[in-house]
């Protein structure tokens, strides 16, 4: 990715860049959620902590906005760190052309299979990225230009990229020539290479973007050389993504209001429609490229300003608000948000810029708390429980995800869950104590089947309890086997619990604590844990397939 100055800085602060090598209970999750189920469950809220949880649907991110990253190939390192969830779309970088027409063997070709390999597990594409500013200190843009000085060498070129995409499974390509020039007549070979690929990528059903310049000065001055993006290319490319940054070394970097002049300049002036144009957010300061994480790491509070002192000199980059505000700019006006580049964010979710990001796109969704980490294995399924009506917080803006179960509430949750069912409704309302009525019911109901204390009701839950109450709160043909399950190591299907342990994981709802299926029946139940399972019980979409067997 290349910075958005002209002339001799665009090469003095973008080398540095390509020169830089250096719980989960029951949490196998599907990545599409179809919420039509759980939208007919609107309910009356309960007194209750645990009664009535909600968000669109979506693979990790606002379900119509792209998130698009770039990993270098000299950071693979920290791919195995990578929040899939909160991208839609990643850039490996880069392969580099040749000015032959061809393209060198691609860097760290295994990190790229496991990258690919690991991103479409979880539903993300990845895209190569071909080119960059340089490569081992030498500018390429010479390099783009000898490539396709003739046709028999750009079409050479073209299918040495498409070559490459195909060889390694790449879901298409993003072109960062650094840059196309009107002065030279670089453009028009730009423009048939992009227009070729754009022709063959597609018939592929591959995806063709391309990074472009800023577009505009920090101050909204248009630059000449952004004309060498032509209409042409424009409408051939799936989306652009748009380095507003780098604006120069010091406090024009990459402030607000440079990302709304070079978003507007693509959408407004050059017309380019809103969903194409991804605006680019840094993950680094200027001057010197360091990454947030390593400012972070000598600076603890740095999230908390634009600017700080690093190793004796003041660097600039964008903290937590900044990246805040201009997601919802983008999120608002444009197609959302890409980065360069996410290796060099921090693994502390209350200071990381991607946690930041998928939380501004996911600031309309319909729940108020603040504990809630975006990316957190059990975030969509609180969501989901709270939309439709299932659970609520624990006071305030606090849902406490990691707070445990009493019997009462797992009763009551049982109970609500068999009155909508069979009642098409909830009829039950809290009385003196608030439980009274849910236990009066889930007795009438055969969801309890023997009576219990006060001081057993406020007792703790556990998974095997619950389990039992929550086969008993629905019929079986709402809960038909999906899934092949011999034995459950720790617990068997004659024990007190078994059949209804087994017939929920049989049923999708419950898929056990780590990768050989354990129930763990004597340990207590959580609130992010039990949203999961709520979720799944009155939306078949969110049950989860597996197997067990041997």
């Amino acid at each position: 990715m290349a910075p958005c100055l002209h002339g001799i800085m665009l090469s003095v602060v973008s080398s540095t860049r390509n020169l830089e090598k250096g719980r989960n209970f029951i949490m196998h999750r599907r990545t599409t959620r179809a919420l039509s189920f759980l939208a007919l469950l609107l309910a009356l809220f309960t007194a209750f902590s645990l009664v009535s949880p909600g968000l669109e649907a979506a693979g990790g991110t606002s379900s119509q906005k792209k998130v698009v990253g770039y990993v270098p190939y000299w950071r693979s390192g920290y791919f195995s760190q990578i929040p899939y969830d909160q991208v839609t779309h990643l850039n490996y970088a880069f392969a580099i052309p040749t000015a032959e027409g061809g393209l060198r063997p691609l860097e760290n070709a295994q990190a790229a299979r496991q990258l690919i390999q690991t991103a479409h597990q979880k539903g993300v594409k990845v895209l190569l990225a071909v080119g960059g500013w340089s490569y081992n200190g030498v500018v390429l843009e010479p390099t783009f230009a000898a490539a396709t000085a003739t046709e028999a060498k750009r079409k050479a070129f073209a299918d040495a990229i498409i070559a490459m995409c195909d060889q390694y499974g790449f879901d298409g390509v993003d072109m960062d020539w650094e840059h196309p020039r009107l002065k030279d007549g670089t453009y028009r070979q730009y423009e048939a290479l992009m227009l070729d690929l754009a022709q063959r990528l597609h018939a592929k059903g591959k995806l063709l973007t391309s990074a472009v310049l800023c577009g505009v000065s920090p101050e909204g001055a248009v630059y000449s050389d952004s004309a060498a993006h032509t209409d042409a290319v424009l409408h051939a490319v799936d989306w652009i993504n748009v380095m507003a940054y780098d604006g120069d070394e010091g406090a024009r970097h990459s402030t607000y209001q440079f990302a709304r002049y070079s978003g507007d300049y693509w959408h407004k002036t050059r017309g380019v429609p809103a969903e194409k144009v991804v605006l680019g957010l840094p993950f680094y300061a200027r001057p010197g490229g360091t990454a947030y994480r390593d400012i972070l790491s000598a600076v603890p509070n740095a999230h908390l300003s634009d600017s700080v002192t690093y190793q004796g000199r003041t660097v600039w980059y964008n903290g937590l608000s900044t990246i805040q505000a201009k997601t919802r700019y983008a999120r608002d006006e444009l197609g959302s948000v890409m980065i360069w580049e996410i290796t060099q964010d921090t693994s502390d979710p209350t200071k990381s810029l991607l946690a930041a990001i998928t939380r501004t796109l996911r600031e309309d969704a319909s729940h108020p708390f603040t504990d809630l980490v975006p990316g957190s294995w059990y975030y969509e399924d609180v969501c989901a429980a709270y939309e439709a009506g299932l659970m609520k917080g624990t006071g305030g803006t606090s849902f406490s995800p990691l707070r445990t179960l009493t019997r009462a509430e797992g009763i009551a949750l049982a109970s609500r869950i068999h009155d909508r069912h069979h009642n098409g409704r909830e009829t039950i309302s809290p009385g003196s104590p608030w439980y009274q009525p849910y236990v009066d019911y889930a007795r009438t109901q055969g969801i309890l089947t023997q009576n219990l204390s006060a001081a057993e009701l406020s007792a703790p839950l556990t998974r095997a309890e619950f389990a039992t109450f929550l086969a008993r709160s629905l019929p079986g043909s709402a809960l038909p086997p999906i899934n092949t399950v011999e034995r459950i190591p720790d617990l068997a299907e004659s024990d007190l619990h078994g059949p209804a342990v087994y017939q929920l994981y049989r049923a999708g709802i419950f898929a056990g604590s780590d990768a050989s299926g354990s129930f763990r029946p004597n340990s207590v139940i959580t609130r992010a844990e039990t949203a999961a399972l709520v979720a799944r019980m009155t939306d078949p979409d969110r049950r989860v397939s597996f197997s067990l067997t041997g």
